[in-house]
């Protein structure tokens, strides 16, 4: 953490110590849209929070947000924030049984939602209790308020709010979803503690300064954007740039003309502008670093190269922040770091006894301070404790440690596939595909994508009686899940392999992989993508 890293107690609580030190200082603006400084953001977020407050919100009351990479976002973030309530950021893409069970799991709640994902809400959620009120946020020109929602900017007319809670370190913030390995999605519940010293140990890997300028195209409903680059700027007095999502052909643009100086790239991304057509702007942007995850092990060298930056590497996650790191200004290329400040690692085997250097073990965490880490899984004590047994967190992830103490990520013990910059979990899209009555039985696991990442593949197994064109079955999953997790890839097979006690052998299934009688639906996008 460097001298210059404004300190406050609560996120919201650095937002006001920054608005003391420069009001009119520039804080946050939006590709295609408005900028705020400081205080006017400041002054967004009390207003709104206002609002909440005069419609019943109190400390500890959850609110939901479906919303896009847009100003509503952190503002509404901000303002539960200041009333001490707990804000729910939700994946966009999520729909039908998935986001319905994020809901039910946190509520009763209220929900902020723009209007381009408001029909992916299920209405019935409102008459059981669930969701207690709605406020709805036009997604462009001439959108109309549907009935029995609430205008978000209704909340803006209330006289700002003069004091807002005094939250403490260990006060939940957040509870943020993660997309769920062997299991259904799991909240984490995170601290304002766990939400700066996540900041803090961004600004540990990537240097950032008040000379920097901060460029994000990740959606703000996750914690690279929003921890990761938007609160660890406003830490550092860095102004920071939002674009509404990734483009390849804009991304070089948007760099040069944001005159950003830092970025993140994750998922496919870097594979992405890596094989794409070289573009004039590559040569004309202000990029120093970039953090690159998955790093380009092969083409480290020409990557920095081509594009006139250095990479740099970490490993984080929604349940364990940023545990390992590279030190800014160090370099150890493939490795993901070494132990970040605040934070205690090591590698096990399955009993929970260390292994030796070389040696791929799985990674455990634990803080080594108050509070850096998650505060359990919400509503679900024992997921917390079977994740934390013996006073470590478990990754599910395969590591090696060499001989100077860096690391070096190996694989996934669990089932969850990273497809797109994003966590899949094959559990929730066989639940899915289950669903489909010509469906008998489904097994979903990732093989390799020509970006670096998994692609999805379900091999399934058909009703008697029944026929199934895999186009139709994928079609019936783009209906009920987010763009990223439904299979590219689905085979149709006479029976899945198993052990002597009906479990799925998945990887006899991997090691197959994709066959001559596998169906291939080609790469999926999101529907809002350019």
């Amino acid at each position: 953490m460097s001298s210059s890293t404004l300190r406050a107690t609560s996120v919201h609580g650095i937002l006001e110590a920054a608005v003391e030190a420069d009001p009119d200082a520039p804080a946050v603006s939006f590709v295609d849209g408005p900028g705020f400084t400081r205080q006017q953001l400041l002054t967004e977020v009390r207003r709104v929070a206002a609002g909440l407050a005069a419609a019943g919100v109190a400390p500890g009351d959850r609110i939901a947000i479906l919303v896009g990479n847009r100003p509503e976002f952190l503002v509404t973030y901000l303002a539960v924030s200041s009333l001490g309530a707990v804000s729910v950021p939700i994946n966009t893409a999520m729909r039908g049984d998935v986001l319905t069970y994020m809901l039910e799991m946190v509520g009763p709640c209220r929900l902020v939602v723009e209007a381009e994902y408001y029909d992916a809400v299920p209405q019935e959620l409102a008459g059981a209790g669930t969701v207690l009120s709605t406020w709805w946020i036009p997604s462009r020109e001439g959108d109309q308020l549907p009935v029995g929602a609430l205008a978000f900017s209704d909340l803006r007319e209330a006289e700002p709010l003069r004091d807002s809670h005094e939250s403490g370190h260990a006060e939940l913030l957040s509870i943020l979803f993660t997309s769920g390995t062997t299991g259904p999605s799991k909240g984490v519940m995170w601290s304002h503690r766990t939400a700066l010293a996540f900041s803090e140990n961004a600004t540990w890997v990537m240097g950032y300064t008040a000379q920097d300028t901060i460029y994000t195209c990740l959606p703000l409903f996750h914690i690279n954007a929003l921890f990761t680059a938007f609160l660890a700027g406003l830490q550092q007095g860095a102004p920071v740039v939002v674009s509404p999502r990734f483009s390849a052909s804009r991304f070089w643009r948007e760099i040069t003309d944001s005159g950003a100086t830092v970025t993140n790239m994750l998922g496919a991304m870097g594979a992405i502008l890596w094989k794409q057509e070289p573009q004039p702007e590559e040569s004309t942007h202000r990029l120093r670093l970039a953090m690159v995850v998955p790093f380009p092990k092969r083409d480290h060298i020409a990557f920095e190269q081509r594009f006139g930056m250095l990479i740099n590497e970490l490993y984080g996650s929604t349940d364990t922040s940023i545990p390992i790191g590279t030190p800014h200004g160090e370099r150890r290329p493939g490795s993901c770091g070494r132990p970040a400040p605040g934070w205690e690692v090591a590698l096990v085997d399955a009993m929970d006894e260390p292994v030796p250097a070389g040696v791929p073990g799985e990674l455990v965490t634990r803080p080594s301070r108050p509070f850096v880490g998650q505060l359990g899984y919400w509503s679900q004590p024992d997921k917390t404790w079977e994740a934390h047994r013996n006073a470590w967190f478990h990754t599910g992830d395969m590591l090696i440690q060499d001989d100077d103490g860096w690391f070096y990520f190996q694989d996934r013990l669990k089932d969850a596939l990273r497809v797109s910059g994003e966590n899949v979990s094959s559990f929730e899209v066989e639940q899915v595909l289950s669903s489909h009555p010509a469906v008998a039985e489904v097994a979903v696991f990732g093989v390799p994508s020509d970006l670096g990442e998994d692609s999805v593949m379900a091999c399934v197994v058909t009703e008697s009686g029944h026929q199934l064109e895999p186009s139709d079955l994928v079609d019936f999953a783009a209906g009920r899940l987010p763009y990223f997790a439904v299979p590219r890839y689905v085979d149709l097979v006479d029976q899945l392999p198993k052990t002597s006690t009906q479990k799925i052998r998945k990887q006899e299934l991997r090691s197959r992989g994709i066959s001559t009688t596998t169906w291939d639906g080609g790469q999926r996008r999101s529907s809002s993508a350019r």
